[in-house]
């Protein structure tokens, strides 16, 4: 029988040249059992701190198929959703400890559950109650005394939702996963997408960017080579400089990585980090040689981290440089108008309030970029 190991990929690179390389597929995902009814078996956490609400609600979550769970109030409900991970959550909004609204505002503020579904119960809530629950992050409202096909029907339409998310979320992380395996086909270049892809983050916070730049570069950095994955091991490994026809190849590797990307929303954000990360702003970058402002700001950010990683971390065409000498190459290169100078010198700025000087040095090599 084959194994996971067997899984190939077939692409085809300039000069017909086949290459053939494994698949690396590390989600396991399992979506809801769909048999019998829509998400029968999904879990179900009702956080109330009424008796007798609970006893009307959870036996006919129960008789619907659902998996349920009660919690008393705002704090225990906290507790069930990091051990129990449900599926959806139905919250009284007046409850003793942590009331509804609460709960929802810090389910809603943590990245690894933000996503689950939350149902606000409410008797004839005002409308700066409804308001404060909308900010908060509340997905919908079912009033008190509760209709059993309204509830069921917004439980049903939120699953769906929920589970549509999480294909995406699937399909975003297999090419995460994609982007590591490549990575990992060179041992000089292991863990360079998450130091990247961090270094990038915290840039970007101290530019102050907007939140969806911010995840543009998350993102962007762990997927901004994943097209080289139509690039030859021979050419990925070569010590030596590359021939004219071989650095054709690996100049390929953003616009194909735009390519594999584009089509997933979730990641569509990123995409100008992925394909403008090696243009410059002199026009002599590539794939599509812009030049100045033409470079969105993201992928101006994106060079400046990359290859800050790429110079002081060992490669198999040289050996790590100290951190001062990196950034002395990197001047050179931006006064040569490769680089966004204004975001060189805060990028120096952060990292000499917040790194610590590497320990090993290194002779100062022609150019930083990175292939």
């Amino acid at each position: 029988m084959a194994g996971e190991s067997d899984a190939r990929c077939v692409m085809l690179i300039p000069g017909n040249e086949r290459i053939d390389f494994p698949v690396v597929q590390l989600i396991n995902y399992v979506p809801m059992d769909l048999s019998g009814h829509p998400f029968a078996g999904a879990k179900i956490l009702l956080v109330e701190d009424d008796p007798q609400a609970v006893g009307i609600l959870e036996p006919i979550l129960i008789a619907k198929g659902y998996s349920v769970a009660v919690a008393r109030d705002g704090v225990e409900g906290l507790e069930k959703v990091r051990l129990l991970s449900p599926d959806i959550l139905l919250l009284d909004v007046n409850m003793p400890r942590m009331g509804g609204i609460e709960l929802c505002r810090r389910i809603k503020s943590d990245e690894s559950v933000r996503l689950t579904p939350i149902v606000m119960l409410t008797a004839l809530m005002d409308l700066e109650k409804k308001l404060e629950a909308l900010e908060a992050g509340a997905d919908d409202f079912v009033n008190k005394p509760y209709n059993t096909v309204e509830l069921v029907t917004r439980i049903k339409s939120l699953l769906k939702v929920k589970y549509l998310n999480e294909q995406l979320d699937s399909a975003e992380a297999v090419l995460f996963s994609m982007a590591r395996a490549i990575e990992a086909k060179d041992s000089y270049t292991q863990g360079h997408v998450e130091r990247v892809s961090q270094m990038a983050v915290r840039l970007g916070h101290h530019l102050g960017l907007a939140d969806e730049e911010i995840d543009a570069l998350r993102k962007g950095g762990i997927l901004h080579d994943i097209g080289k994955i139509g690039v030859p091991d021979k050419i990925l490994n070569k010590a030596g400089p590359l021939t004219p026809e071989e650095r054709r190849i690996v100049q390929l590797h953003p616009g194909q990585g735009a390519l594999i990307c584009e089509k997933l929303k979730s990641i569509r954000g990123a995409i100008p980090v992925i394909r403008h990360h090696h243009e410059r702003l002199d026009g002599t970058g590539y794939p599509d040689h812009l030049s100045g402002q033409e470079i969105p700001l993201v992928a101006r950010v994106m060079p400046i981290v990359d290859i800050f990683d790429a110079l002081t971390t060992h490669r198999s065409y040289r050996k790590q440089l100290l951190r001062d000498v990196a950034l002395e190459i990197m001047w050179d290169e931006a006064k040569k108008g490769w680089w966004d100078k204004e975001v060189l010198s805060e990028f120096e700025m952060m990292i000499r309030e917040k790194e610590a000087e590497p320990s090993i040095e290194s002779p100062v090599t022609s150019s930083s970029v990175p292939a």
